[in-house]
């Protein structure tokens, strides 16, 4: 047991003398020809209380050997030193590139072993107009079998420090930053494209979440354009290095904001008290943190990044309740929002220190964005396709709504019919027995009367009221105020006239030919018109008390014609002596059935009437 335990203190031994031989060894870049990270051929000091200078750290071998690739402290307020031992063992003169490369780091100070009072300064604060990388970086050249030290002090305060040391040739790492710029630039394009058309849909469809989703995008991209270093080349140089490198917690509460009105309006939180709540308690911490974070004495950039952590979490909870409340479009927020969720995780526990991964994939926001907003760009589509079936459903229910309405309605129509049909019938009863009084009244009067000029203007009068009663007696019979059968009426008529009028023409034949039905009416105007020229035809037509009277009622077209004539004698009309019987004629056809009447009276006697 115990010569196992020494064998183990034996290798622990062995590795740590390795590791430090290791660190100590100075990197030969002549065999180097592909870019190659140096942090793990370094030593590394952090300064906790960022007081040391380099004179000091040297005097005092405060350098320790790193074995990492990389760097990421997070947002911890610590200043790094770096000790990087080079040689060229060639016989030429070598020219190196060296870089940092986080495009966001602010303060970097390059010293070397021949220099410590003069550092080359770099990084965003000392950014200058010759700058054209994305990263920060240094030329440095040895000739040939020479050895340097490098030391390299770097700090930031307002934003996160992660970043690899690499050592590559100049032309090629040219080369690879102006890919990686054309990459990075064609991904923030896309963005602002999906950001355009978002604001062109705003108008288009009038909704406010499309407004607020791009406003969030260009939050988006201009914080992003931060981060991957182009607005570092292509905006105002004084604007970087006095106001933009101070924006970190700005930009992110600026995101919180346009993200979080995005969300009540896509989301429609209105509906859902409580969330629309939270998402206003969102868009207020993150104007308090943009007035108050930003004072240089309490700048706190952990709190902000807190903030959108949470929002991230809210934002995919609220999601899914929306979606269970009914707004089907949730559902594409939910499926892109969940990958833009992992690439903000990543990074903000990669600002925070926990983990190392942007390194290696820097791009991961901006590539989840611009899937999130494709997918979302689809719930234009979508919401159209929803309103369709909605509107589908609703015309049927509608249509529903209208059948039981309209069978409700005929229902209480047909009832409300049903009592009106009774209530004309009684009226129509009583009216029949109302004229069969009158009549009888009159008959009783006339069989009482000698004078046998009273007695004819008796009979006259009854043959009227008769004329009348007779429709209403038909009416009861067939219920049909529209169509009175004409014929049976005027055959009715006559019969009843002929009667009266037997013990004077004994031998008149009456002739009718009937072949049309009139409403009620036409037909009572139609049956005074009938009896009183029928009347006149057996009073003064014939004297040798025989010959025919002749009833023709027919349509034609859109005109009814009444021809009523008889082959007697004929008479001088003499529109100043006219009759009452003829003034009655002439008054029912002119002023009531807005028809013409000719007449033909020298040898026999023609009535032809015409009357819609």
């Amino acid at each position: 047991m115990f010569i196992y335990i020494e064998n183990i203190k034996s290798f622990i031994l062995l590795l740590f003398f390795s590791i430090s031989l290791h660190a100590l060894s100075p990197l030969d870049i002549s065999k180097e020809k592909e870019a190659i990270s140096i942090l793990e051929y370094s030593e590394v000091y952090f300064d906790k209380d960022n007081n040391q200078t380099i004179k000091e750290v040297l005097q005092k071998n405060l350098f320790k050997p790193y074995l990492e690739s990389e760097i990421n402290i997070g947002l911890k307020k610590i200043t790094i030193w770096i000790k990087i031992k080079l040689k060229n063992s060639a016989t030429t003169n070598i020219e190196k590139v060296l870089i940092l490369s986080s495009p966001i780091l602010e303060q970097i100070e390059l010293y070397n072993s021949t220099n410590l009072n003069k550092p080359l300064l770099n990084g965003v604060k000392y950014i200058d107009k010759e700058r054209v990388a994305l990263c920060p970086s240094y030329e440095i050249q040895l000739e040939a079998k020479e050895s340097k030290e490098y030391y390299i002090k770097v700090n930031s305060y307002w934003t996160p420090i992660n970043f690899k040391i690499v050592l590559n040739d100049k032309q090629q790492f040219q080369k690879e930053d102006l890919q990686q710029q054309l990459v990075k630039a064609m991904l923030l394009a896309m963005i602002i494209i999906l950001m355009i058309y978002s604001f062109i849909l705003s108008i288009y469809a009038k909704d406010k979440s499309y407004l607020y989703y791009s406003l969030y995008l260009l939050t988006l991209v201009y914080q992003q354009g931060s981060y991957l270093g182009l607005n570092q080349l292509y905006l105002p140089l004084e604007f970087i290095t006095n106001i933009e490198i101070r924006m970190a917690n700005t930009k992110i509460a600026l995101m919180i904001i346009s993200s979080s009105l995005f969300s009540i309006y896509f989301l429609k939180t209105m509906e859902i008290p409580i969330l629309n709540k939270i998402y206003k308690g969102f868009i207020l911490i993150a104007l308090l943190e943009i007035t108050i974070l930003n004072i240089p004495t309490l700048y706190n950039l952990q709190i902000t990044i807190l903030t959108s952590a949470l929002l991230i979490i809210f934002n995919l909870v609220a999601s899914i309740i929306s979606y269970r409340h009914g707004n089907q479009q949730a559902r594409l927020f939910i499926i892109g929002f969940s990958i833009v969720f992992i690439s903000y995780s990543i990074l903000i526990l990669n600002a925070l220190g926990l983990i190392s991964i942007v390194q290696h994939f820097p791009n991961t926001l901006i590539w989840g964005t611009t899937v999130e907003a494709l997918i979302l760009s689809l719930a234009f589509v979508d919401r159209y396709k929803i309103l369709q079936m909605q509107k589908e459903e609703a015309d049927k229910n509608r249509e529903n709504i209208i059948k039981d309405e309209v069978v409700l309605k005929t229902s209480q129509l047909n009832k409300a019919l049903k009592a009106k049909s009774l209530l004309l019938r009684e009226v129509h009863h009583r009216v029949k027995n109302n004229l069969q009084i009158i009549l009888s009244m009159i008959r009783l009067q006339s069989d009482k009367i000698i004078d046998m000029k009273v007695k004819e203007k008796f009979t006259n009068i009854e043959n009227r009221i008769n004329a009348i009663a007779k429709t209403y007696n038909m009416l009861i019979v067939e219920e049909n105020l529209e169509n009175i059968d004409m014929e049976e009426y005027i055959e009715a008529l006559l019969l009843d006239i002929e009667s009266s009028m037997f013990h004077k023409n004994s031998n008149i034949l009456l002739e009718t030919e009937i072949n049309a039905s009139l409403p009620l009416r036409k037909a009572v105007y139609i049956g005074i018109i009938i009896n009183e020229l029928v009347t006149n035809s057996y009073k003064y037509a014939f004297d040798a008390q025989e010959g025919s009277v002749s009833i023709q009622l027919y349509k034609e077209k859109e005109t009814y014609y009444l021809i009523v004539s008889d082959n007697g004698k004929g008479f001088v009309y003499n529109q100043k002596n006219e009759s009452l019987g003829l003034k009655l004629i002439h008054k029912l056809i002119i002023e009531q059935l807005k028809g013409t009447i000719k007449m033909e009276t020298k040898e026999s006697t023609k009535y032809t009437i015409g009357f819609k």
